[in-house]
């Protein structure tokens, strides 16, 4: 019977947002042969928080008596920093451009842990290149049984330069001086519901306002609607997420199923856009000693067939296949699918950096992992763009090197070849998931 639960190091951090992480408390009944498995996992939990750099249980037991025993390294919370990032959809498609104009600036304040309950606000103020300011809260936790949380999220964008079609598989855009080509406003309201460890449940409602320059209408009467240069309307989201990977940075076991249905313009101000429901599911596989083998799909299904290119996005924005970085295609329905085996090249590996004063950084880790990957593809274009990309299978393969260390920091070298025969060396920035 677990008789204590003894927690030290989460100085901020308050404890009801760690036992809501445990897969035990105190008065359980747990086997022996059980527990090693229950403090693997409970750990793993406590770390997806992305509260913590290291957390550390132990236990002794006496006669029928457990004691558990847990120690944390709280990471640093407040990070007023400033912003240098590129304007385009990946690292790779930035090198590639050699446009380093475009280039944003600015000031981005996160606060991970607000007041010690896991709440998150965020500040970002953004020019350069584009500007962008936007705010931030989410309180997970608004109840006794930490299962129900609310949020809001508030953007504001200016774009000196938009994307208004596709040419040779690769965006074309259109700049213009001073003025900004595309100004939007967003609001999201929100409501999350966690009745289990694994299970997580949003329902939001967003409204957008999004104006385009007169040329982009001319180049492309459907960028938005028929001939339409401006959009305002009310979108009802519902999101669904099992997640029992072991991490959700860079997981090597564990299983995830996440589904979103998703209606832009329920009718308040305008009931034009789509209605799709766009699923991942993801399997992490241990297979021996240091192999790991992981594979993903994700796919889109448009249930209304909108001539829109803005609504249209399909792979080469958020979800690419690797070796086509450069490339995008558009299109109502599409798929896309990872697979990766990975050797553990050098296994986590702590390390201190004794010329930091602080704990929270100065205590770190990091892995090494090769990385031999094959992806496919495949969107189902729906309007007047012909490209070898679109209505055709797509695939690629090739190797990588992945970086983890700590505060979710994953850096990949890989070289990919695709259907096409091209070859090259690309870089990003997070874990080969499907997003």
């Amino acid at each position: 019977m677990v008789s204590e639960i003894n927690l030290s190091g989460n100085n901020i951090t308050n404890d009801e947002i760690i036992y809501r992480e445990l897969l035990f408390k105190i008065g359980d009944q747990i086997l022996v042969d059980q527990l090693p498995d229950l403090i693997e996992k409970s750990t793993n939990n406590l770390l997806n928080t992305s509260l913590f750099n290291f957390v550390t249980i132990s236990h002794s037991i006496t006669r029928s008596s457990l004691k558990i025993e847990i120690v944390f390294q709280e990471r640093w919370y407040v990070w007023p920093y400033p912003v240098l990032e590129h304007a385009d959809r990946n690292l790779s498609s930035y090198l590639n451009n050699e446009e380093w104009s475009r280039i944003d600036y600015g000031l981005f304040v996160l606060i991970n842990n607000f007041r010690g309950r896991k709440e998150i606000l965020k500040l970002k103020t953004i020019f350069g290149f584009n500007n962008r300011y936007g705010l931030t809260y989410y309180k997970p936790f608004i109840d006794k049984k930490q299962k129900v949380g609310l949020g809001l999220d508030l953007n504001y964008y200016q774009n000196r330069e938009v994307a208004f079609q596709i040419n040779n598989n690769e965006l074309d855009y259109i700049k213009s001086g001073n003025d900004y080509v595309r100004e939007t406003l967003e609001f999201t309201g929100f409501i999350t519901y966690r009745p289990q460890m694994y299970t997580n449940h949003l329902i939001a409602i967003k409204y957008d306002d999004v104006s385009v320059y007169d040329t982009v209408v001319k180049l492309n009467d459907n960028y938005f609607f028929n001939h339409d240069n401006k959009i305002n309307l009310f979108s009802l989201i519902y999101n669904f997420d099992f997640d029992k990977r072991d991490s959700k940075i860079y997981p090597l076991t564990g299983f995830r199923f996440f589904t979103a249905i998703a209606k832009k313009g329920i009718g308040i101000v305008s009931d034009k856009g789509p209605f799709y429901v766009k699923s991942i599911a993801e399997e992490n596989l241990k297979l021996s000693n240091r192999f790991y083998f992981n594979t993903s799909v994700g796919w889109k299904y448009s249930f209304n067939n909108i001539n829109s290119f803005y609504f249209s996005k399909a792979i080469g924005y958020d979800n690419y296949i690797r070796g086509m970085e450069y490339y995008v295609s558009n299109g109502c329905h599409y798929y896309v699918s990872k697979s990766n085996f990975k050797f553990e090249l050098i296994p986590q590996t702590n390390l201190n950096l004794n010329f930091l004063s602080s704990n929270k950084f100065s205590k770190a880790h990091y892995a090494f992992y090769i990385n031999l990957f094959f992806d496919t593809g495949y969107v189902d274009s729906n309007y007047n763009i012909h490209t070898s990309l679109s209505n055709e299978f797509l695939y690629s393969g090739g190797v990588g090197l992945d970086f983890v260390t700590y505060y979710d920091k994953v850096l990949r070298i890989e070289y990919s070849l695709n259907k096409f025969g091209e070859h090259g060396l690309f870089f990003h920035l997070g874990a080969p998931i499907i997003e």
